[in-house]
């Protein structure tokens, strides 16, 4: 195809540009899987090069210049996201959680005093069933308990004072 601004006769380049969607349809030799199908949709452009004559050297390297506050330090550790906002990375040495204590729930704490009074309760049977069997096994070995001895003694030094 000729070109109304091309003086010589030479064919211009084109380029075509064509949008499509696709759809998924039913696969019809039976199969379960769809079957992509591409469909036209939107505008179609054909582009024309004009211009196919390059710049000097010169004017070429002045044109790719760019003015010095423009170019911008590299921050190390941030970037920019789609919507410009400003994202970092921090680096942060690894955190030892169990030495950590946070806030404790008003629950916690009375989980934690009924679990100390159970505990408490049962470190004074298992002291009351040692006792008695000290006791008994006094009452074994001498013939008469342990209270009796206490009782007596103490009586005396009430009496005599």
């Amino acid at each position: 195809r000729k070109s109304r601004y091309d003086n010589n006769n030479e064919q211009s380049p084109l380029i075509h540009q064509r949008t499509y969607f696709c759809k998924l349809k039913k696969n019809p030799h039976g199969g379960k899987t769809p079957v992509p199908f591409l469909v036209p949709c939107g505008p179609d452009m054909d582009f024309e090069m004009r211009r196919t004559q390059m710049a000097s050297s010169d004017l070429w390297k002045a044109s790719l210049k760019q003015p010095q506050g423009i170019k911008r330090k590299s921050r190390k550790n941030q970037s920019t996201n789609l919507f410009g906002e400003r994202i970092g990375r921090l680096h942060v040495e690894k955190q030892d959680v169990d030495k950590r204590q946070g806030r404790k729930s008003k629950a916690l704490r009375r989980a934690e005093k009924s679990a100390a009074k159970e505990e408490q309760a049962a470190v004074e049977t298992e002291l009351s069933k040692e006792k008695e069997e000290m006791g008994q096994e006094f009452e074994q070995t001498y013939g008469f308990a342990e209270e009796d001895m206490d009782a007596k003694r103490f009586g005396k030094k009430k009496g005599s004072q």
